[in-house]
């Protein structure tokens, strides 16, 4: 039976070196995309947070059945011990009962802490916001646009 050489039966110190540094590489990059999957994650439900107090926010504003209180400043609980300050900046339009409203909404994390200032553009409908007296002139208005145009 032949014999092999001493340098055949196992591995050789370089190999070995060779193999763990490979793993430690290979498992760097594993861990690196882990937490990289890891902060997507939390920034996406950040955005989700932030995108349903938005709506809340939007919703309050649409429920505000005066002007005046819709002007000026409120605040709004949310879920986690957050709040939002929020108030509309309204412009009428030439249509009765029809606003521009840009939406002010300031809100705050969990520990209290301010984010940045949101402002939106908005169009709402609200018949209890309008002067009834400038309603029934932009009625007017319109009620005799439309009797001068012809339809064929």
């Amino acid at each position: 039976m032949k014999r092999r050489p001493s340098s055949a039966r196992g591995f050789t110190f370089l190999e070995v070196i060779v193999a763990l540094a490979i793993f430690a590489l290979t498992g760097l990059a594993l861990a690196s995309a882990y937490l990289n999957v890891l902060e997507a994650r939390q920034a996406a439900l950040r955005r989700d947070t932030h995108a349903a107090d938005l709506r809340l926010v939007r919703a309050a504003l649409g429920a505000e059945p005066s002007l005046d209180k819709a002007t000026t400043w409120n605040e709004l609980p949310l879920p986690g011990d957050r709040t939002a300050r929020w108030r509309a900046v309204v412009t009428p339009t030439p249509v009765a009962d029809l606003f521009d409203i840009t939406l002010e909404v300031d809100l705050t994390d969990e520990g209290g802490n301010s984010l940045p200032a949101i402002s939106e553009r908005l169009r709402l409908l609200r018949p209890t916001w309008s002067v009834p007296a400038e309603r029934e002139e932009l009625r007017t208005q319109a009620r005799s646009r439309l009797a001068k145009r012809t339809f064929q």
